[in-house]
């Protein structure tokens, strides 16, 4: 986990002497054991040991833009649960449509929404697209990690698949910092 938190160290140093980089500010804030306990109950084992090893040991990070927007933000334990519940009270029987295909779309969606975890918002947006843990697709290094738009109802179509495409994603949660980190800084899109 040293990687993704020694880039957030040097980021913060790079900021106090460099002006006209798109970030203006990278923070971590701590969270009270409580609330972390209370996320774990809620949760489970759900929750990959490294978010909850960085979010204990150094807080929830938030890279705020040069207008002071926030570039990147993760949620606190009740924005998660919040956001968790969202997401899985999104997808209704009849959101889809009246058809039998629209409703079977409804019904395969809302199944996989049980397995993900919104955890912090996508960069450049406030309006509940997220970066998930897919606690259903794994590897050695964790969950899948992957943004999704708010209005993506193609999730199940996607990792539900048999051999779903995830090139564009990561399992290492080190790796998924480093990479919001590019992107506030406008050096690369996450996952490219």
């Amino acid at each position: 986990m040293s990687g993704a938190i020694d880039s957030i160290l040097a980021l913060q140093e790079r900021l106090k002497h460099e002006t006209k980089l798109p970030l203006r500010s990278v923070s971590l804030t701590p969270v009270a054991t409580q609330d972390l306990h209370r996320l774990e109950a809620a949760v489970g084992a759900l929750l990959p040991p490294p978010y909850l090893d960085f979010v204990s040991r150094h807080g929830l990070l938030s890279a705020v833009d040069w207008q002071g927007h926030d570039r990147a933000r993760m949620l606190n334990p009740t924005e998660l649960l919040e956001a968790l519940q969202w997401s899985r009270e999104t997808i209704e029987e009849g959101c889809f449509g009246d058809n039998e295909d629209e409703l079977e779309a409804a019904i395969l969606e809302k199944k996989l929404r049980e397995r993900l975890i919104p955890f912090q918002y996508v960069a450049a947006t406030n309006v509940s697209d997220y970066y998930y843990f897919d606690t259903g697709l794994r590897r050695d290094t964790g969950p899948l990690i992957f943004p999704a738009r708010h209005d993506d109802f193609e999730l199940a179509t996607w990792l539900l698949d048999e051999a779903p495409d995830v090139s564009g994603c990561t399992f290492d949660f080190d790796e998924h910092l480093r990479w919001v980190l590019r992107e506030g800084l406008e050096e690369k899109d996450w996952g490219r």
